[in-house]
């Protein structure tokens, strides 16, 4: 009887020991599935970014890596971050100030959060151009339908191209186009408030006075700073 009694309390101990290693495998087998699936994430997340029309230069720009310099910038990034975690978005957002302030990397940090398309004025006129020839892949009814809905719309560079009245068409078009789909905007320029709001004409105005959110950016580049720690 005492024989048996051992034998029950080993086939106990073993069995406790063998649930405990099976549990221990099943949280340890948890962990490398999670750090698994978020690996492959940030993997999709970096190809978006890099299929979006990001720049090669901001193709690994974030919130996090943006470094805020005064009080100011710091207000700044935070709407900017706000504004990229908003349901339903469909506002536009302006981000203005002089060269070399951080908002193409902030603009760039908005595709990676919300995924969607990226493209400067220069190169969606080019794009627009191009569409009209023959062999072209694109025709401009697709382009401009692809820019009107695609769920992020960062646009660069607004009012440093060459071609203005075209810049002006263009912009017009996929505003009341993406104001009509209830889509989030971004437009990235050097003007001042005053001068892109003229520039984009009374009805687009009319449109933002609804929807529009403006950061303003101040201070010296970035890049000049970054230059004199080089040299």
């Amino acid at each position: 009887m005492n024989e048996i009694k051992k034998l029950n309390s080993v086939s106990l101990f073993e069995m406790f020991d063998a649930n405990a290693e099976s549990d221990e495998w099943v949280r340890q087998r948890e962990k490398e599935l999670s750090e698994q699936a978020e690996k492959e994430a940030a993997y999709q997340t970096q190809k978006n970014v890099e299929r979006s029309g990001v720049p090669r230069r901001y193709w690994h720009s974030t919130f996090d890596t943006y470094i805020p310099r005064d009080d100011k910038d710091s207000r700044n990034l935070e709407t900017v971050r706000n504004f990229s975690k908003l349901e339903s978005n469909d506002k536009v957002l302006l981000l203005l100030g002089a060269k070399g302030l951080g908002k193409t990397h902030l603009g760039a940090a908005i595709i990676r959060n919300c995924g969607g398309k990226f493209i400067s004025i220069e190169e969606l006129i080019f794009k627009y151009e191009s569409a009209q020839d023959f062999h072209s892949k694109t025709n401009r009814e697709e382009l401009m339908d692809s820019y009107s809905n695609t769920k992020m719309l960062v646009i660069d560079e607004i009012g440093r191209s060459m071609q203005q009245e075209k810049e002006n068409a263009l912009l017009n078009y996929i505003l009341r186009r993406r104001y009509e789909n209830m889509l989030p905007t971004v437009l990235i320029s050097n003007l001042s408030k005053a001068d892109l709001l003229k520039k984009l004409g009374e009805a687009v105005f009319d449109r933002l006075k609804e929807t529009c959110i403006s950061v303003e950016f101040e201070g010296e580049s970035y890049r000049s700073s970054l230059r004199d720690i080089n040299l």
